[in-house]
């Protein structure tokens, strides 16, 4: 019964939990581009909860949209949408680590033929964030894909096992 006692004096003396408002971030990347014939447009929205102040949880969402223009044989539409849970953590003064397990859908469609097929992608590497007012922070970081190193998963939609981001969180 003292201990009881002695347990409930002590829980009233703990400091209030914070609320978990200003632990979640959110941002992403947008992209685009336009070479000869060929049009590019991706959108990868994140969002984040950091653990404790250097250390993050989240997810991305992705897709990526790219037309190759072709007036003889027709247009090529390739449409790529996954999504990449993933964790960082801060090391010094901005400098983080990254590293993520990326899922995506491939599907092109050229006039009446559709081909799907399934990535899956290990990265990890490091960046720089930059940050502004109110926690806001703008990032780069590179990134490799550690897939590309098995015989069996040479595939990726990516051209290289490099992948270099920029971005912003909020």
């Amino acid at each position: 019964m003292l201990l009881g006692c002695l347990g409930k004096a002590m829980a009233q003396g703990l400091p209030d939990t914070p609320d978990m408002k200003g632990k979640f971030t959110y941002g992403g990347t947008i992209g685009g581009g336009m070479s000869g014939n060929c049009l590019s447009l991706s959108v990868a929205p994140q969002v984040g909860y950091r653990i404790f102040s250097p250390w993050e949880v989240g997810v991305r969402g992705i897709y990526d949209l790219t037309v190759y223009f072709d007036r003889v044989h027709g247009n090529e539409y390739c449409h790529y949408f996954g999504l990449a849970p993933y964790t960082n953590v801060e090391v010094y003064k901005g400098f983080f680590l990254h590293v993520e397990d990326e899922a995506m859908y491939g599907l092109v469609k050229r006039n009446d033929q559709k081909v799907g097929k399934w990535f899956n992608s290990l990265y990890a590497g490091g960046g720089y964030r930059h940050y502004t007012y109110s926690g806001h922070y703008i990032y780069i970081m590179a990134l490799y894909n550690f897939s590309s190193l098995f015989p069996n998963n040479v595939d990726t939609w990516y051209g290289s096992p490099w992948v270099l981001r920029l971005g912003f969180c909020l």
